[in-house]
């Protein structure tokens, strides 16, 4: 493997409104090799690779250096205009986004948008041939003609991140950029994804920088890593060296944040859930597919129930039937021995992945609590119902400092706190948490694992966590579930391997 550095970072420095936002002294990433940038939400990580592929808002001010090593010679990115600069966007430096589904145009089918994408640095001649050659390196040869032809939301997530990956290398660029290309998988997808991604990688001999809050993929895969805090370089080095041995105490509070298995516990068996034969169909004759077939599961008061699974499982129907955002078509689901109602509430409440797109970007957290206080407590006055918001937000562990602030004011630990704060409200038996921690870096996911585990204990809630982590899952379950089709199955050796 050549040791030519591709792309060389020198004192760095990123401002706004004269104050200092990232700061790296050097950054160093070789031909062939996977350099791995970690750290928490806000750290700087994003920013980076915003810098080298020239995307960074206008309004911020750079200085320093981003060497690019073409014919040659070292080309310094931060000195090129945004019109020279697209002669270098996707051809010389490739870049894959943490969330295929807003990167993929969802009106155009992916063999469109690859030919698309092609043809901004090629002629149309060869364009068919190539697009072919890297949908068969990045694992999708047996379905070419079908990925051609679908939309994105026809694809699993872990096909269409291979879509853009393939879309990313098309032109074999000298550096590839990754922000978070698995977060959104499932734990064998992700380990997939990721072995066909540094494969090619090195096959084109380029430079992968990829950021990642997942750490037992950065242990596996990387062979620099890069550690960020508040904008700062903290430690840099060999990954194998730095994971066994780091030296900078919040990188071995990063490293020791991966979830623990949970200690075995005796729980009363007094089943307040009860899920029987329940079947959830979609479409009719041979249109009709089954999302949930015979699906039963009872469960008692502080116990947590792991669903696991690919994109398609079933996993999201099962938790719109509990919240009856879909009716099921056989089955019974009883809490305390009644049949849920057929709308909502049931006494069941769900926490979502994506916290943001959760929340109002208008109401403050007080408002987001006080409002569904209000709505199922019509009688209190006004001043009861902040006293009441605010207990709640207190309980959580949300910031006193951003009781007024608004979702884009918040970190997005303190959003999903938020989240889990207005599910609370309306004292819920049962808590569905739909990768409620999937998007949040090692040290933030901790923190909110623990504040469920609390309340948890002090309401004697039931969870049901759905989730494609198995360090995450076996931190919380009391029970598994492992979904394949709509039917639940044992967990596959391989998903026990790669979890």
């Amino acid at each position: 493997m050549s040791l030519q550095p591709i792309i060389q970072i020198n004192k760095l420095r990123i401002q706004a409104n004269n104050k200092t936002l990232l700061y790296i002294e050097s950054l160093c990433c070789n031909a062939g090799e996977i350099h791995s940038i970690i750290g928490e939400s806000g750290s700087g990580k994003s920013l980076t690779l915003l810098t080298i592929i020239g995307l960074l808002p206008k309004n911020l001010i750079v200085s320093g250096e981003v060497l690019l090593w073409h014919n040659n010679t070292f080309i310094d990115l931060l000195k090129l205009s945004n019109k020279d600069f697209q002669a270098y966007r996707g051809k010389l430096i490739g870049m894959v986004f943490q969330e295929p589904m807003s990167a993929l145009n969802p009106q155009m089918t992916c063999g469109k948008q690859l030919l698309e994408s092609y043809l901004v640095h090629g002629t149309k001649n060869e364009a068919i041939k190539l697009i072919t050659e890297k949908l068969v390196k990045v694992g999708l040869g047996q379905m070419i003609d079908r990925v051609m032809e679908s939309f994105p939301h026809q694809l699993s997530g872990g096909q269409r991140q291979r879509v853009m990956i393939a879309m990313a290398s098309l032109h074999n660029p000298l550096v590839l950029l990754a922000d978070e290309p698995t977060t959104a998988l499932d734990s064998f997808s992700r380990n997939q994804v990721m072995e066909d991604f540094t494969r090619l990688a090195k096959e084109m001999n380029c430079a992968l920088i990829w950021v990642s809050h997942e750490l037992d993929l950065v242990a596996k895969f990387a062979n620099q890593i890069t550690v960020l805090k508040k904008g700062e370089l903290i430690e840099q080095g060999n990954a194998n060296s730095l994971i066994n041995n780091p030296q900078h105490p919040y990188v071995v509070e990063l490293l020791e944040a991966v979830p623990k298995p949970k200690e075995q516990r005796n729980i009363p068996q007094n089943h307040v859930l009860i899920v029987k034969n329940v079947f959830k169909y979609y479409g009719k004759g041979k249109n009709q597919v089954n999302a949930l077939n015979n699906y039963s599961v009872s469960l008692s008061p502080g116990e947590t129930l792991a669903v696991i699974g690919t994109s398609g499982s079933g996993k999201s129907t099962l938790a719109k039937l509990l919240v009856a955002l879909e009716k099921s078509s056989s089955g019974e689901i009883q809490l305390h021995g009644n049949n849920i109602p057929s709308k909502p509430p049931t006494g069941i409440q769900m926490v979502f992945q994506d916290p943001f797109a959760s929340l109002n970007r208008n109401h403050t957290a007080v408002y987001a609590v006080s409002e569904i206080i209000e709505l199922k407590n019509p009688e209190i006055k006004e001043i009861e119902i902040n006293q009441r918001a605010l207990k709640v937000l207190n309980d959580v562990g949300f910031d006193e400092r951003l009781m007024n602030a608004k979702p884009d004011q918040m970190s997005g630990g303190q959003r999903q706190r938020l989240c889990i704060a207005k599910a609370l409200c309306t004292n819920p038996e049962v808590l569905i948490l739909d990768e409620a921690v999937a998007a949040l870096d090692p040290l933030i996911q901790k923190q909110i694992l623990d504040l469920l585990r609390d309340i948890q204990l002090a309401r004697q809630l039931i969870y049901i966590f759905i989730t494609h982590n198995l360090d995450v899952a076996k931190s919380l379950a009391d029970k598994w579930c492992y979904l394949d089709g709509g039917v639940e199955k044992e967990i596959p050796v391989e998903w026990l391997i790669q979890g």
